[in-house]
């Protein structure tokens, strides 16, 4: 379904903050790049050090919050820098690009290893049916996409892209709206009708 006007429901600072690359102070560095004993066994299972340093990354930036981001080597290199210091002293790591397939494949390792699926078009129809049951509450895009959010974490899947939610939570208020017009047809008797129409019109 294609729209020519998108529905608002985030403000674009808020859309960027949602899908960037979180800025971690040390302290939360030390928190999000920790690693356990599976996610260590994860980690090891990775040959190339610069990888196993992207895979740790993105895993922390998953812990922060669960979405495949687009990563740059300039936007990480702090933290891969940091990454390295922590576990392997010795490795001094240079500048490196990782292609869409090596992002996908360590990606998949960090979904795995923290039990997550990605988000995929199955899932949309499940998501939809969710928030029609709750749209008796509000029809507000706002809330629908919170509800979006906490619905997925529930399940454990990855957020989506921002269009994506847009064309879900648009689809769904104006089934809504829909819903509500027919109520209201059966509802309001004949009389009633042409006193609003012509209430309307003035």
């Amino acid at each position: 379904m294609a729209f020519k006007e998108r529905l608002t429901i985030l403000l674009e600072p808020e859309i960027k903050d949602l899908y960037s690359i979180p800025t971690l102070s040390v302290e939360q560095k030390r928190v999000f790049f920790a690693l356990n004993d599976p996610e260590l066994a994860c980690i090891s299972s990775i040959r190339d050090r610069n990888q196993k340093c992207l895979a740790i990354a993105l895993l922390g930036y998953f812990k922060v919050k669960p979405i495949l981001l687009n990563t740059r080597f300039n936007e990480v290199q702090p933290d891969l820098k940091f990454i390295a210091t922590e576990y392997f002293p010795k490795f001094n790591i240079t500048r490196f690009s990782a292609n869409r397939m090596q992002k996908a494949r360590l990606y998949q390792k960090v979904l795995d290893v923290l039990g997550f699926k990605n988000w995929s078009s199955d899932y949309e129809n499940s998501l939809q049916i969710h928030l029609q049951s709750i749209a008796k509450s509000s029809i507000e895009p706002r809330y629908f996409f919170d509800a979006s959010i906490e619905y997925l974490a529930h399940n454990k899947i990855a957020i989506p892209k921002y269009t994506v939610l847009q064309r879900i939570i648009s689809k769904t208020i104006n089934t809504e709206k829909i819903r509500l017009l027919s109520i209201l047809k059966d509802a309001v008797s004949t009389e009633l009708s042409y006193a609003l129409n012509k209430l309307i019109t003035g």
